[in-house]
């Protein structure tokens, strides 16, 4: 027991001290995230110019009208979606009113106010990416699923597996690398890339069977990307592999793929 005892003591004291740290820690993050909330900027107040407005009860024209705001009336601008403003009516009810209907409103002066659009930091916010795209390894068809992750403006982080299938072999790619966008705030915004990955190869003709084969690979290319809404994209890219092979030369080819994103 004189042995073990002061053993035990000091690896509970340990623990004990280990969760009072991560404690410590997520006290303390909770503590400088509850400034940010309390001095949240206040919405915009606005007037009614127009005879009247509709709210609907979603960012749409196909949600319902539930409630009329009539002119002289002040409202709060909670957010914007795209083409659709989010209301609040000195009543507490809050709702969804098209952009043209809220064209010509006042401030507490009595001047005119022209809302802006949604600003570019709405469009270009890290995020999470998903995309399916079509394209081409060398002649023959290839389908790629690509996930990505924006951690900077400039750089994101990307992530792809592509199969391609042939009357002779199906080839089979998975890389990670990297994406720099030179210009992000541009709406077609171009971008390079490079990484690694792996390449395997399966034959399937019954004449010959030679092994598969699985060579780690290096790639750089050309993207472009088109915001076509806030959280939907067009992509397409090119880019160049060079399989690392065993023998003294190195396989070489190109992809050519083409598809569609959505940003989260």
């Amino acid at each position: 027991m004189n042995v073990w005892a002061p053993r035990y003591l000091r690896a509970t004291f340990q623990q004990g001290f280990f969760c009072a740290s991560v404690g410590g820690v997520l006290a303390a993050l909770l503590f400088l995230l509850a400034p940010v909330s309390a001095f949240a900027k206040e919405p915009q107040r606005v007037q009614i110019a127009d005879p009247y407005i509709d709210v609907r009860t979603g960012p749409g024209r196909g949600y319902p009208v539930f409630h009329v705001v009539e002119q002289g009336a002040w409202v709060d601008v909670v957010k914007r979606k795209t083409q659709w403003i989010k209301i609040r009516t000195p009543r507490g009810r809050s709702g969804w009113v098209y952009r043209d209907q809220l064209a010509r409103t006042l401030d507490e002066t009595g001047s005119y106010v022209a809302l802006q659009d949604l600003s570019q930091e709405d469009y270009f916010r890290r995020h999470g990416e998903l995309a399916v795209m079509v394209g081409e390894i060398d002649g023959v068809t290839a389908l790629t699923v690509n996930a990505g992750f924006a951690f900077t403006e400039n750089l994101q982080a990307d992530l792809s597996w592509t199969e391609a299938q042939s009357s002779l072999a199906t080839t089979r790619l998975a890389s990670i690398g990297i994406q720099h966008h030179m210009f992000p705030r541009w709406r077609l915004s171009p971008y390079i890339l490079m990484g690694t990955g792996k390449v395997d190869i399966s034959p399937r003709t019954v004449l010959v069977r030679p092994d598969n084969r699985s060579d780690r690979s290096v790639h750089a290319g050309l993207g472009l990307r088109l915001y076509l809404t806030r959280s939907f994209v067009f992509r397409t890219e090119y880019r160049n592999y060079v399989v690392l092979t065993n023998s003294n030369d190195n396989d070489e080819f190109e992809e050519w793929r083409a598809g569609f994103g959505v940003l989260f």
